[in-house]
């Protein structure tokens, strides 16, 4: 999500800048200078930017600072560092870390730099239902992935007693909540699964329909496959409506599979937390009232599957 490149001032030279990189820079290129930066958007809890380091045989080189800010709720600066260490050398497609500083010596906040990745999230206008299978078929290869050596992270095995502060006011919903507050053993009860935490189209950089780099992890943690898909879910139907949705649950069956009602559980949960929050995501109004809408039909289904008024599909 921090990387998604939108409209951005212009590069500014290296005599425009009052650079507080210095330290920063000497640490990785010792005899590099600050040539130019750009601010990457998309995110609300890291203020992330490209660094183009001037080196002294002329080249150079290019890297992501990722900030941590004021209201960052992720995973710590040291945890994600070495959370995607240990992933980009089992091969997942991820930006390589370089460096990170949880204590203020180098920046006033925590961080971490990364290689800069070249890709777009772009997709390509008539190559939606590709891209959406490709998409699946990356999350799949996460959840795939064996949890051993992984770093200590959070676990994410039960949406429920959360779901309570999420769920919006009013009669609409009393049935609803009556139903979960009856729901008993709610807990993850599988194997634990590597979870991404925020797989959506921003976080995934592509290169000519090739998947470059998986972006954001700070959200990861270990536990049901399942909250994961909910969240990708609710995120294709913003953008590609209830039949890109339902294309992406169906690719994602063919690697595993998918216990419906416990899915309708995890997507009562994030689509209640998506309308409670998106009002403090920075959305233009139109963006934000199309998304509250289908977050809410979301929630209406996916309660209609729990309670048993409506047939589960895919």
């Amino acid at each position: 999500m921090q990387w998604r490149k939108g409209p951005t001032p212009p590069l500014m030279s290296h005599a425009m800048i009052e650079d507080p990189y210095t330290r920063l820079i000497q640490r990785l290129f010792p005899e590099g200078t600050l040539s130019s930066k750009e601010r990457l958007t998309g995110g609300v809890s890291a203020d992330v930017e490209r660094l183009d380091i001037k080196l002294p045989d002329g080249e150079l080189a290019h890297i992501v600072l990722r900030a941590h800010g004021a209201t960052h709720s992720g995973l710590p600066a040291a945890l994600e560092h070495k959370l995607l260490g240990t992933l980009h050398q089992r091969g997942v497609p991820v930006a390589k870390p370089l460096i990170y500083d949880e204590g203020g010596s180098l920046l006033p906040d925590p961080f971490l730099v990364l290689e800069f990745v070249e890709g777009t999230t772009i997709i390509p206008e008539g190559a939606e239902g590709a891209y959406i299978d490709k998409i699946a078929d990356a999350l799949a290869s996460i959840h795939a992935l064996p949890p051993d050596n992984l770093p200590a992270l959070p676990v994410r095995s039960d949406p429920l007693p959360d779901v309570f502060d999420y769920l919006p006011k009013g009669n609409e919903w009393h049935a609803l909540r009556t139903h979960l507050r009856g729901l008993t053993e709610t807990a993850y009860a599988g194997p634990p699964t590597l979870l991404h935490g925020d797989f959506w189209p921003e976080n995934l950089l592509w290169q000519d329909g090739t998947l470059a780099a998986i972006l954001d992890w700070e959200d990861a943690a270990l536990g049901d496959p399942l909250s994961d898909v909910a969240c990708t879910r609710l995120e294709l139907r913003y953008k590609f409506g209830k039949d890109g949705m339902q294309r992406f649950t169906q690719a994602y069956a063919r690697h595993r599979p998918i216990p419906m009602e416990r899915l309708a559980l995890w997507q009562v949960y994030v689509a209640a937390a998506a309308q409670r929050y998106m009002s403090e995501w920075g959305l233009p109004p139109a963006r934000e009232t199309h998304m509250r809408v289908e977050a809410l039909s979301t929630l209406r289904e996916a309660g209609a599957v729990l309670m048993g008024e409506a047939e589960i599909e895919l």
